[in-house]
């Protein structure tokens, strides 16, 4: 496949510069079965001016670029900004009406939103919460929205960026008085029932406050979103794991991005490009009628490119993307890639080598419980897969050695970017290639850890030698004492108080005599 896609860029590239000379190249485009009749609708909405509390800097700045960024990418997009109760109501309505036979619908809110008992709220700029039964007519309820794009069978997307720290919510729970408790940090998890092909994704955990950022800049959990969002031919779950996983680093781990989600099957942001076939060009040597109407698509040529890229790793295949875009959707990737294996360390003489994989073994054979029981993995090396799953971007909920649901998600979606079979489990040749594709990745990351501080002991003073012992005795003073008690000598001899004591009593029976 590689090298079939290399003759057709260097054919492309002949054919481009023969097109300067009078040549012309067509290309027919082939849409992609269900992307021609797709409508996709979206709602976006930011409010950040509110009146009876400090305003909010970011959420006009993160819905404006959300909404640029799902109009790049196909959607009709319904926006807001800065409403009243009235004007959200009526933009809301709005957007209902444009959902009638659209395939997918799409909501962003950016601002403050209150979980009161369960049930998510979003408040408009002139909201004033005194009451329980504010929440009723100064609010709109999330559920109101999620019902109008329920009615039909599409796929349903809502972004919630509302898990501010939010002063009504302090304000109601006040009023609320015993029923507090009621009243959410942030927002409350919202539960999907029946509601096939759902998705709900919040700025961090249900019941946790996120992160504003920077004032005037996107808030974490937006940039990341934007980052991820316009990457085609990537599924939604994908793009919201590489959020979450952008996210709890940006915010040194204290925001975490929570998705619910009753998707089934694939569905993509922004999908793979339309087919494109060479159908005939005018060129010296290569005979072949023209098409007329024909346009070309760079874009499907750039993913091939870089399928073959990503699936080789060599350097010498990232230099073709380059050479090809080097200013496109992966340049940097690209770049990054090259420089990571000019800095890595050369192997050691007599180091072994793994041998390449075989692509077509690769993808021949699903992964079970049975054939990951078979690897007789160690402790040891399932903590090196799940970190080499991180290495690469795919985010395994942890690195403790332990395959749950986060660990097999992250293997699904390794295996959907390599095209295997998407069972969760590992074969032995998929251990080989995520251990091949990994190993730039994995070096790097293992070198940014910190080396382990070895313990510190303190050894115990040694005991002094006897005469060592006996000498610093002597040099020590002699304790003061009141009345210091007098001991017997060993041996029986006399001690100096009573030879003192003697001399005394012969001294005064001599002056005695001499009176």
């Amino acid at each position: 496949m590689r090298e079939v896609l290399f003759r057709l860029r260097a054919r492309l590239a002949r054919l481009a510069r023969a097109s300067a000379a009078g040549a012309a190249l067509f290309v027919a485009v082939v849409p992609a079965a269900d992307a021609a009749a797709e409508r996709r609708v979206a709602l976006v909405i930011g409010n950040g001016a509110y009146q009876s509390v400090p305003t909010l800097d970011n959420p006009l700045v993160d819905a404006k670029a959300v909404a640029a960024a799902l109009k790049r990418i196909g959607f009709e997009v319904v926006e807001g900004y800065d409403l009243k109760l009235d004007a959200m109501r009526s933009t809301v309505g709005a957007y209902a009406a444009k959902l009638d036979g659209a395939k997918v619908a799409f909501v962003y809110y950016a601002g403050h939103g209150v979980a009161v008992a369960g049930e998510n709220y979003l408040l408009p700029t002139d909201t004033v919460l005194k009451s329980e039964s504010d929440l009723d007519f100064r609010t709109m309820n999330i559920n109101l929205v999620l019902r109008q794009m329920q009615r039909e069978d599409r796929v349903n997307v809502v972004v919630l960026d509302a898990c501010r720290d939010n002063p009504f919510a302090k304000e109601l729970a006040r009023s609320m008085k015993t029923r507090s408790a009621a009243v959410g940090a942030g927002l409350s998890e919202i539960r999907l029932n029946s509601a096939a092909g759902t998705m709900i994704a919040f700025a961090t955990d249900p019941d946790k406050t996120a992160l504003d950022g920077v004032s005037g800049q996107n808030s974490p959990f937006t940039a990341a979103l934007l980052k991820h969002m316009e990457t085609p031919g990537v599924s939604i779950s994908t793009v919201m794991d590489r959020v979450r996983e952008d996210v709890w680093r940006s915010t040194s781990e204290k925001q975490r991005p929570w998705v619910n989600t009753s998707i089934i099957g694939e569905f993509y942001l922004n999908p793979v490009a339309p087919t494109v076939k060479v159908a005939a060009v005018d060129a010296p040597g290569l005979a072949g009628p023209a098409v007329p109407g024909a346009l070309p698509n760079p874009q499907t040529l750039e993913m091939k490119l870089w399928e073959a890229a990503d699936r080789s790793g060599t350097t010498e295949d990232y230099k073709a993307y380059l050479e090809a875009h080097p200013n496109g959707y992966f340049a940097q990737i690209a770049r990054n890639r090259i420089a990571r294996a000019a800095a890595a360390p050369a192997a050691a003489p007599g180091a072994p080598t793994r041998a390449p994989v075989d692509e077509a073994a690769l993808k021949a054979e699903a992964g079970s419980t049975a054939t990951e029981e078979a690897l007789k993995l160690s402790q040891k090396d399932r903590v090196e897969a799940q970190q080499r799953l991180r290495a690469l971007g795919f985010d395994p909920g942890g690195t403790t050695g332990k395959f749950g649901p986060g660990t097999r998600r992250a293997l699904t979606n390794w295996q959907k970017t390599r095209g295997i079979p998407e069972s969760g489990f590992l074969t032995r040749t998929q251990q080989a290639a995520l251990w091949e594709q990994s190993e730039a990745d994995f070096r790097k990351l293992a070198a940014a850890r910190p080396a382990p501080q070895p313990v510190r002991t303190v050894a115990p003073r040694p005991r002094p030698a006897p005469a060592r012992e006996e000498a610093q005795a002597q040099a020590r003073p002699a304790p003061q004492q009141a009345q210091p008690q007098q001991q017997p000598q060993r041996g029986g001899g006399a001690s100096l108080g009573e030879v003192g004591n003697f001399l005394g009593g012969v001294g005064n029976l001599v002056g005695a005599i001499r009176r």
